[in-house]
């Protein structure tokens, strides 16, 4: 085995449990430690202990804040993990904001949670928050993160040492998304081996254009039939983008000024941390700032706080707007409004993020007529609306692009974080795109390079 090499402890066959091992140059550096979300599987393989020896870890880097990055994070420094935990400033104020949530739902449900406020509180000592195109060595392995495009703060992590080169992509981002900058597409030189994620491997993605048509006439649908708009979105980043596009919609005159009722708290913290970190914003946010006109703020939306407001929405007169999370369906306040309104044939659900495998949101996407929310029987009358354009990830057409402005080729690719169908036609639309050498990695296996 090569003294260069990369282990996958999660992300690897599925989308989520990001946990990848670097051993180089004398070093052990975890890049991501992230929960396992969505499947039947998923609470014990999360409470399992790491597959690494966390004390003998240098370094733990956060490509960004999602759970399935860094949801499991705070289990290190207990177990020995004396740090750092490094990740854009963003990103670390983003992952303790989900840490904490992840403790609050499971008091919620009293469960166990994975970790208490004092693990968290530990981790959060550990943090250092780096810049994007800052260097930091560890050891004698340099590492600099490259803006992703993905989430605020999210990124690429390049490691360097004695003139060969890793990449990893991380989530990589979407052009054009609003608010944050696009993917880095400038590298300066070759790498050695690139781990490049595949969530959307085997995909297209409708432009972001014809999406908000789409987007827009399923309000104008909704209006029309004086029905609900349920969008189940993520917390971080796709409640942030739909708070846009709807302002933006309402702004133009597309769609009609009625009630968006932001119903997440954990959404209307993210936006805080988004609203504080200016330094990533594209061009065209700064320039919408410097006229006034404030992104994520407009005349119809109203911010649902407390538990009785978002118990009241069932009241609410339609037609209206709902965004609440969680963006798979697997908790948050979003259940309730599925409970109280998938049986009305008025309703549309909107889903605009990924939904994985055995989650309720994969579930309606995938037809079911009848399922189970807290216990009770539902059964789906509404409309499922599927706006993929709207996601956070590069489908493959933009994963190629990506890949193909790295200056190489690299002597590996090596496809994770995707479902086996996704990784094995990005490996297969590498090949095709004269970008050889490209393996999916399988769980537990370690890589040379």
């Amino acid at each position: 085995m090569s003294d260069r090499t990369l282990t996958f402890f999660g992300a690897a066959g599925r989308v989520t449990g990001s946990c990848t091992l670097v051993e180089w140059a004398g070093r052990r550096v975890l890049v991501d430690c992230g929960m396992v979300q969505g499947e039947s599987d998923a609470e014990e393989l999360n409470r399992r202990p790491p597959q690494v020896e966390p004390g003998a870890l240098d370094a733990l880097v956060l490509t960004h804040g999602h759970l399935d990055h860094a949801g499991r994070a705070p289990l290190l420094a207990p177990l020995g993990f004396a740090g750092p935990i490094l990740g854009h400033a963003a990103t670390l104020e983003i992952a303790e904001l989900v840490w904490r949530d992840a403790v609050r739902l499971s008091g919620q449900k009293s469960d166990e949670p994975l970790y208490t406020e004092e693990e968290i509180g530990r981790a959060r000592a550990l943090m250092r928050p780096l810049g994007y195109g800052e260097r930091i060595e560890i050891g004698d392995l340099a590492i600099t993160l490259c803006d992703a495009g993905h989430i605020l703060g999210s990124s690429h992590v390049l490691f360097e040492h004695q003139g060969r080169r890793l990449l990893f992509s991380g989530d990589v981002g979407v052009m054009n998304t609003p608010i944050i900058r696009d993917p880095t597409l400038a590298w300066d030189a070759p790498a050695d081996a690139v781990v490049i994620e595949s969530t959307y491997g085997d995909r297209r993605h409708r432009g972001r254009e014809e999406t908000l048509e789409e987007f827009a006439t399923i309000v104008e649908e909704a209006v029309r039939r004086r029905g609900m708009v349920l969008i189940p979105a993520f917390a971080i980043g796709r409640t942030q983008e739909m708070l846009f596009q709807l302002r933006a919609l309402m702004e133009s005159g597309r769609i009609p000024e009625i009630p968006v009722l932001l119903d997440s708290p954990m959404g209307e913290r993210a936006t805080d941390i988004y609203r504080r970190h200016g330094e990533c914003y594209d061009p065209e946010t700064r320039e919408m700032i410097r006229d006034g006109r404030l992104p994520l703020t407009f005349p119809a939306l109203r911010r649902i706080a407390s538990a009785d407001q978002s118990r009241a929405i069932r009241d609410q007169r339609p037609p209206a707007i709902v965004v609440a999370g969680a963006g798979m369906c697997t908790g948050g306040r979003i259940l309730h409004h599925l409970r109280n309104f998938l049986g009305r044939d008025s309703t549309t659900v909107v889903f605009v993020g990924f939904q994985g495998q055995g989650t309720l949101g994969r579930r309606l996407i995938d037809g079911e007529k009848k399922i189970t929310i807290h216990g009770e029987p539902v059964e789906v009358h509404a409309r499922i609306a599927t706006l993929n354009g709207f996601s956070a990830h590069a489908d493959q057409p933009a994963l190629l692009e990506w890949a193909r402005r790295i200056p190489g080729p690299p002597g590996k690719w090596l496809v994770n974080h995707g479902e086996p169908l996704a990784a094995e036609g990005l490996r297969q639309a590498l090949q095709q795109a004269g970008l050889p050498g490209a393996a999916v990695v399988e769980e537990g296996k370690a890589y040379g390079f």
